[in-house]
Order: structure tokens, then sequence, then C-alpha cells
């Protein structure tokens, strides 16, 4: 019988409670929530260093640009080590009857329980990915870049499993941090939705409405797409490109032509969970040209309403949409590219009918929370090892 969990996160960054449901972008409620409902969580904490601590790391750090003082007091591997610490002495003597797992690699749990419990991490990315992505900033010491990798790699190499998001990133932790291949798991990640809608009847797919949906406008690939649709419409009189989740944007009139935006739409909110669930119904395709995107679930939300997705070829996207199958695959910043693909894509109401029906089958049988556990809990290591 496999020992039940106990859970562990930590730091503003992933989340100071478990159950936060702004946590971890919101997977850490979801995360524990689940284990609990199964019955396999012993019990979650989170923890943070005292403020003084906090304060003497902010300090150390300290630039001027805002952006990158806060990615230095992150990467600070002294704060890594005292969040460490904190977990240690928020570990209970009852807690070794069970085993550990961590969200996100900010700390070192494995160090703590090594010989007395297996140690699990779970991750949506790593820092040797992240240092390899055009959004890595500027001005980061050599010295702080090695520090980091070498602390996350001994984290990750002290793991029983180090579970991923993603094939990609499984890879990652087998080449960049030494992890063996049956070390490392590609378990998935699952919709950030309360219930599975339901199938839509009857859904059109001759509108050539398209969705994009995206907080960070020009990370995801927004301008590239901006300009792929001006020829699209040209071609399509009748397209109309959504735009869901900058909270500003301003469009360049030789651009706006069938473009609606909608701005940041809250789930929470009735109202705009309303609209959202309309274009839902409405789009006929979804796309995300995405610049860098360690793992995105916004495709996967639209492809569980029959969406058929067309993203980029990089990171978890290849792991989500099958070229044919289930939408398409594009060159990252190739703007060419993106509007003959889509061109190709609307010129086939049919297909894209049956890409939908693909991609709804495809997110209920790998990307819903409940497939992601099955595939977590079976991957445990039953037997903890003995001191």
């Amino acid at each position: 019988m496999t020992a039940d969990l106990v859970g562990v996160v930590g730091s503003g960054l992933i989340a100071r409670d478990p159950f936060d449901k702004a946590g971890w972008s919101g997977i850490s409620a979801r995360f524990f929530t689940l284990l609990q409902q199964r019955g396999r969580l012993h019990r979650a904490f989170g923890v943070e260093v005292p403020a003084w601590k906090r304060w003497f790391y902010q300090v150390r750090n300290f630039r001027f640009r805002r952006s990158l003082w806060r990615e230095l007091f992150y990467l600070d591997v002294g704060y890594r080590a005292a969040l460490t610490e904190e977990i240690r002495k928020a570990i209970r003597p009852d807690d070794f009857e069970r085993d550990f797992i961590q969200l996100g690699a900010m700390y070192n749990v494995a160090s703590l329980v090594a010989g007395k419990a297996n140690c699990y991490s779970y991750n949506d990315g790593n820092f040797a990915e992240f240092l390899r992505s055009p959004y890595f900033p500027k001005g980061v010491p050599a010295r702080a870049i090695d520090r980091v990798l070498d602390f996350e790699r001994t984290a990750q190499q002290g793991c029983t499993r180090v579970f991923a998001m993603s094939e990609y990133l499984r890879q990652s932790f087998i080449n960049d941090y030494g992890c063996k291949p049956d070390q490392a798991v590609a378990i998935g990640a699952g919709i950030n939705l309360d219930e599975i809608p339901e199938p839509i009847p009857n859904k059109r797919y001759d509108s050539r409405e398209i969705l994009f949906i995206g907080v960070e406008f020009q990370r995801k690939g927004g301008e590239e797409l901006l300009r792929a649709f001006r020829n699209v419409v040209a071609r399509y009189p009748d397209a109309t490109l959504h735009i869901v989740g900058p909270r500003e944007l301003s469009i360049p009139p030789g651009l706006a032509r069938g473009v609606q935006y909608h701005g940041f739409l809250r789930k929470t909110d009735p109202q705009q969970r309303a609209i959202l669930d309309d274009l839902f119904r409405r789009s006929s395709l979804f796309v995300m040209p995405t610049r860098y995107e360690p793992f995105g679930v916004a495709p996967l939300e639209a492809m569980v309403h029959q969406i058929p997705a067309l993203v980029t070829n990089r990171w978890a996207m290849p792991d989500m949409v099958t070229p044919g199958v289930n939408g398409d695959l594009v060159e990252v910043n190739n703007a060419d590219d993106l509007e003959a693909k889509l061109l190709d894509l609307l010129s086939d109401a049919e297909r894209l009918r049956r890409m939908g029906a693909a991609g709804r089958e495809r997110v209920l049988n790998y990307y819903t929370w409940d497939k992601v556990m099955d595939r977590l809990l079976a991957s445990l290591v039953s037997r903890r090892p003995t001191s």
C-alpha cells in the first residue's frame, strides 16, 4: 500500500497556503483538494521565511529595475535554503510515516527526508528551460545562474520521482538535471474548470470566428496574430478575431478590421463568464502562437469546448496538439506560417468539426485532474527507503 502524502508549498512565487485558489496559477488548491478527496493526503502545509529575513534577501538583491530585482530575489539560493529550513521546522514526527510531495523547485524537501521517506516533486517548468527562453531577464550574474542550476539539479536528483507536466519538460530534467529516465515522469496537468462543459450540439465551424486568450499579449504571440489576420480577413471578409485576456490593448488602425477586443474576463464573474462561454460556443478555431509557454491551459480549455487549436510548435504545445488531428502547429515568431495555417484551416469547416471532436476527446482522456491524479498515484513508489 502506497503511503499517504504530505504536501509542501512555499514562497510568494508558488504559494504560502496549499489550498489558496490563486496559488500556483490555481493549480495548488485543485491538486491538494483532489489528493484529499482521493483519501491520499495526510496533510499539506505552506511556509514563508520570516519578514526580517525576506527583507535581508530583498535588500541583498536590490536593483532599480523592479522586474530584475524580483527575479534575483526568487533566484537567490540563500532564500531558497531559508525556505527549506522553514519546511524542516514545520515537519512533524508523524509526517515521516508518509511520503512527501513538493510543488515546484523553490526548496529541497528531499534533503530533509532522505533515508526516512520518499520525496516527489511536481513541476510546470524549471530554471534550465527558463534560461533558454527569450524572456529570461538580462542582468542576472553568471554566478547566480550556476548556483540556481546546482540547487535545482540537487533537489530534483534527490527526488524519488520528478513529475513533469509535459514530455519536453521531462526531457529537460533528464538532459539538463541528470535525472534518470525512469525517475522523470510526464503526467500532464488538468484544465482549470470546476466542471467539464457539456458537448455543444450542432456546433458551427463555418463562422470563421477565431478565439485568442492570453493576458500577456506580446508573449502569447498576439502581435504576430494581428499581422497574419490582416490577410485572413482580406480573403474572408466575414472572419472575426476575438481577443480575450489583455487588460489594455491598443490595436493599430491598419490591423483592426474584423478584430473584437473583449478585455480581461473573469471566470468567477457571472456576466463575464457568460461572455466567455458564448465565445467558446461561437468560435471555430483557437489560436495562440506563443513566443514562450512552459505549459498553457488556454488551448486545452478551448479544445474541451470542441475548438481545434493552432499553437506554437515548441514547449508543451506538441504534447497537446497533433497536426491534422486536433489542430496544427506553427513556427515561433513566423507570421507567414501562421497566416498560411489560418487560411488552410478556415477553408474546411468539416475538417474543423472533426478536429474539434478529437480535441475534446484528447482533453477528456489526458488533461483532466482526475486523469493526472491517476497517473501520479500509479507512479508512486510503494515502499519507502529504510534508514
